[in-house]
């Protein structure tokens, strides 16, 4: 039997749902809440037996649809927008639609498998919910300030904007409290909170954005695959003879977490004697310091991903036997 694919495009009200089936492609909409969920369940139970769901992790909207769809059988995929516009583009389709939109996705989860996706468990979820708010927090704060020293001459205005300014910050602190807190609710996650913040460098703010952002590992067996995830991946550029453009990191990726490795990677460069001396050979074979500091974060990655799937604490002056493998440093 051929497996059936549903394609699904989802908006705040409403989801459009692309069907291939037995070499056709059926449409329908449905509301995006629970009734919905069951109406499009109702439909599938007709239809296909063996089906693969793919949607577009376009904010959060596609999570309670993905989340309802896992737990009742079906193989869930979510991939980036930016594969489906590109093979949007590749089908030279001229138009867009919400209906357009589901049936390019079912083609592309056709043509290209993508991979089955499986939702954080809940305290990850919330856990996830409150750093980028947090995040976004800090965002609205520093524009904030940034308009104080703008210029104003009204005392009105720098009056309400600094009281603004204070509450964000009250609220800020607030929520960090409640970070340790919600971390030891939850067994897993202490010991995860444990593990990361024994690497030198790493403070709560980056070991909760990785918790938030990466959960506890289980979907990246390789650290490359982390790398990638994250953005800080080597993008080569070179096209025939001509063109040679210098190794940079991607930054196709998880901006959050390469913003969470920075200041991490700055102490690092200091005070963690496996990264001091890491960065000191980069700096002895010539490279600048920006090229050293974004090694020293995808070293730092590596790290702490290897310290939460090993479940042993990061150890400076751990000497590897013969059979035990890679150091900290080396993985």
């Amino acid at each position: 039997m051929n497996k059936s694919i549903l394609g699904i495009d989802v908006s705040k009200e409403n989801f459009d749902a692309c069907l291939i089936h037995n070499g056709k492609e059926k449409y329908r909409k449905f509301s995006n809440n629970a009734s919905g969920f069951a109406k499009l369940r109702a439909f599938l139970s007709k239809e296909v037996v063996d089906l693969h769901v793919c949607m577009e992790s376009t904010g959060r909207l596609y999570e309670a649809l993905a989340t309802y769809l896992v737990s009742a059988g079906y193989k869930v995929s979510v991939v980036n927008p930016k594969c489906v516009k590109g093979f949007a583009q590749s089908e030279l389709q001229r138009s867009k639609t919400d209906k357009k939109d589901a049936g390019v996705i079912a083609r592309f989860c056709k043509a290209h498998a993508p991979r089955t996706w499986q939702p954080q468990p809940p305290g990850v979820r919330e856990l996830q919910e409150v750093m980028r708010y947090i995040e976004s927090l800090k965002h609205n704060i520093h524009q904030e300030e940034r308009r104080l020293d703008s210029g104003l001459t009204s005392e009105t205005v720098k009056e309400t904007i600094s009281a603004h300014v204070k509450e964000l910050k009250a609220t800020v602190a607030s929520l960090k409290r409640w970070l340790k807190q919600h971390a030891k609710k939850h067994q897993r996650l202490q010991k995860h909170y444990e593990l990361l913040t024994s690497i030198i460098g790493v403070g709560d703010m980056s070991t909760f954005t990785y918790l938030a952002e990466i959960g506890y590992s289980d979907q990246f067996r390789q650290t490359r695959q982390l790398e990638s995830f994250c953005g800080l991946a080597p993008r080569q550029y070179q096209s025939g003879s001509s063109i040679r453009g210098k190794e940079r990191i991607s930054k196709v990726g998880n901006s959050s977490m390469r913003r969470a490795l920075y200041m991490p990677a700055l102490a690092a460069r200091d005070y963690n004697p496996v990264l001091r001396a890491f960065a000191d050979r980069l700096e002895k074979s010539g490279k600048p310091p920006k090229v050293i500091i974004c090694a020293i974060m995808r070293k730092l990655l590596r790290i702490m991903h290897a310290v939460v799937t090993s479940g042993t604490p990061f150890d400076p002056h751990y000497v590897p036997g013969p059979i035990e493998g890679m150091t900290f440093a080396e993985q």
